[in-house]
């Protein structure tokens, strides 16, 4: 496989096929399932849960059957790991969807959200769309309308801010109005310690997306997961022919 990977899942469709493999083979973590039986939203539950299937199924493509059920740990700022290490990985949901990023290190990050109503004041909303050019180098933001501008400018940030495992908060305080220095200089960005490039990931009508990576890596091709059970399998084992 590739050194970074970039994999869209659709939950609705493959739901039943990564259902299957679980109860074929267990890959969540008890852990893991405690925390999810403890959810009470059952749609945001089940979402969350064929997303981490989905992430597993694609971690063991890539590192082989011994990640199987391994409990992840978290950083200081909470982002999630493989204890033994091998790959980096970002997974983002959305309703029925999913964006996994997996690649051999970090800073690497993925987001992705759907199209919907954005209430927000004026001067955050263009404070965020501000830092979101800058962090695709520039690229200007795409969308028809001030919401999909403004979703468009979210999932860059989110990206970047899962990149350095910061969480977004650090960043929307940054840009919280005031924060300004003299003279209108930023204080300095948190991003700037790792230097990473966000760039949009495009999907479909309505779905915005963005990955983060290390500056001067180029974007990977977006992948789609398969969504049957000989499908999924195949994965799995070709995958498993390149380590033999």
């Amino acid at each position: 496989m590739a050194d970074t990977e970039l994999w869209l899942a659709d939950l609705d469709k493959a739901a039943a096929a990564l259902d299957a493999v679980q109860a074929k083979t267990p890959r969540l973590p008890d852990e893991f399932l405690q925390r999810l039986n403890g959810m009470a939203h059952e749609a945001l539950r089940r979402e969350r849960r064929l997303a981490h299937i989905a992430l597993r199924i694609l971690l063991e493509a890539r590192l082989g059957p011994g990640i199987r059920r391994a409990p992840f740990v978290r950083g200081a700022a909470g982002k999630p790991a493989l204890a033994g290490g091998g790959a980096a990985f970002s997974l983002a949901h959305t309703r029925g969807l999913a964006l996994i990023a997996i690649g051999d290190s970090d800073p690497l990050g993925a987001d992705i959200e759907r199209m919907r109503p954005v209430r927000i004041p004026e001067v955050r909303r263009v404070s965020i769309e501000r830092e979101a050019v800058a962090l695709a180098a520039g690229a200007p933001l795409a969308g028809p309308g001030r919401d999909a501008r403004f979703l468009s400018a979210w999932v860059r940030i989110e990206a970047a801010a899962k990149a350095h495992g910061s969480g977004v908060g650090p960043i929307l305080e940054r840009l919280r109005p005031g924060r300004e220095q003299a003279h209108g200089v930023l204080e300095p960005r948190a991003h700037e310690p790792a230097r990473i490039v966000v760039y949009d990931v495009p999907v479909s009508e309505g779905v915005f997306a963005a990955a983060a990576l290390a500056a001067g890596s180029q974007p990977p091709a977006l992948r789609e997961l398969p969504d049957t059970i000989t499908a999924i399998e195949a994965l799995l084992g070709a995958a498993e022919g390149t380590r033999d």
